[in-house]
């Protein structure tokens, strides 16, 4: 298996998504990679419609942000192209929906940039997508149900 990338890729395999990189995993892990300066935004609707974001970076159901990836907007972070949402404990059942926001407020990057996001439920991947988006653009990437 490979090593570890930083890169909302479970690129060892082991369920879990970027261990290692200064983020949380848990009974449900949402990470999301993106390959330019952009501001990209991860939002995450829990199955109460409470919506996790940079604005609102944790839930009543146990759901918290714990990267904010600004791209090119804060230098010298950390991981600067991944956010990750995770839960704690028993996530509750029902629906969630995953959204992404290309923010661009300080964007360098004209164009598209690509995107991969990754789920990981109960410590095995559900699946890796990637979307390429648009400066302003907000599209809805996929949804699942526990």
């Amino acid at each position: 298996s490979s090593p570890e990338q930083c890169n909302g890729l479970d690129d060892n395999c082991n369920g879990a998504i970027d261990e290692g990189c200064g983020y949380s995993t848990g009974n449900v892990q949402i990470t999301l990679a993106w390959n330019s300066g952009a501001d990209i935004d991860l939002y995450v609707t829990d199955p109460y419609n409470e919506t996790i974001y940079y604005g609102h970076t944790s839930s009543q159901s146990g759901g918290q942000l714990d990267h904010d990836g600004r791209g090119d907007c804060v230098r010298g972070q950390g991981n600067p192209t991944v956010e990750n949402v995770y839960w704690n404990g028993q996530p509750p059942r029902g629906n969630y929906a995953i959204e992404i926001h290309n923010y661009s407020a300080c964007n360098t990057a004209q164009g598209q940039t690509q995107t991969t996001l990754s789920i990981a439920i109960g410590g095995r991947l559900l699946g890796s997508y990637a979307y390429g988006i648009y400066p302003q653009q907000r599209i809805q990437v996929t949804s699942f149900s526990l």
